[in-house]
């Protein structure tokens, strides 16, 4: 019944929600009601309380007389009351169902036609690619921090370590470690992992700066401890950025990465 309901709702929508719609104007409170009736037959039923069974079986009949005619035409209220009743509701809220199948329907049918035009896109137009899925400016960059600690380079390529860090300073003034991207491009999101280990604190405050040409200029700041930092910055362009720990102390990160176009 689902799958005959769905095809329906797929080829002739309107019927199906008009019918809904029709059948909620005119019979809802009727539904309603049978509803109320029947689940207070069923609470009477459950804790079966003095005289239950006539006076479960009295309101289950009262729920089958409130459908009326909504209830499926083969449903005899001389068989067990409460399967009646409860079989009178599911055939009267059939119309229901079969507009939400529809809108569910639909919403899919939306859901897939927006996929393949933004695919589409995506696939036609590097510029509105590289907007919805932007890469990695940092990836397999050099970059430089501003020294070396604990047997770990001071430089390298590509500013990420499968292990908890990829640099780790001395103790020292403002360490910071600076990522060279290569050309000019603009800079629209940073995301930085902490190191998971130990010592996330001593990344703050961390400052995401910008060689403008002229010197550093601060874009972001961290204060509050985290384990990944994502932000969202105002279009930038830069061929330099680097990551500063104002203050005095340690240094160390997992990962940075940089998204823009």
């Amino acid at each position: 019944m689902l799958t005959r309901h769905l095809r329906l709702a797929l080829c002739s929508p309107l019927p199906l929600f008009t019918t809904g719609l029709r059948h909620w104007w005119h019979g809802g409170a009727r539904i309603r009601r049978a509803r109320m009736l029947c689940a207070c037959a069923d609470e009477i039923r459950m804790h079966r309380v003095h005289g239950w069974q006539e006076r479960s079986s009295r309101l289950y009949h009262r729920s089958l007389k409130t459908l009326g005619e909504l209830a499926e035409p083969q449903v005899e209220a001389a068989q067990d009351a409460g399967l009646a009743a409860h079989r009178g509701i599911h055939w009267a809220t059939r119309p229901y169902r079969a507009c939400w199948l529809a809108l569910l329907g639909y919403a899919c049918l939306l859901a897939v036609v927006s996929s393949l035009g933004v695919a589409t896109a995506a696939l036609v137009s590097p510029t509105f690619r590289a907007r919805l899925f932007p890469p990695d400016l940092a990836a397999g960059r050099p970059w430089v921090a501003s020294n070396g600690d604990l047997g770990l380079p001071p430089t390298g390529v590509g500013p990420s370590s499968v292990g908890s860090v990829f640099f780790h300073t001395s103790v020292m003034r403002d360490p910071s470690v600076e990522i060279d991207l290569g050309a000019e491009h603009v800079i629209r999101s940073v995301r930085v992992d902490n190191r998971t280990d130990c010592c996330q604190e001593r990344a703050l405050p961390l400052n995401f700066e910008i060689f403008d040409g002229k010197g550093w200029r601060l874009v972001a700041q961290r204060r509050a401890a985290f384990s990944v930092w994502k932000v969202d910055v105002a279009p930038v362009r830069a061929r330099r950025v680097r990551l500063r720990r104002p203050g005095t102390g340690y240094f160390h990160l997992k990962r940075v990465s940089v998204y823009g176009q």
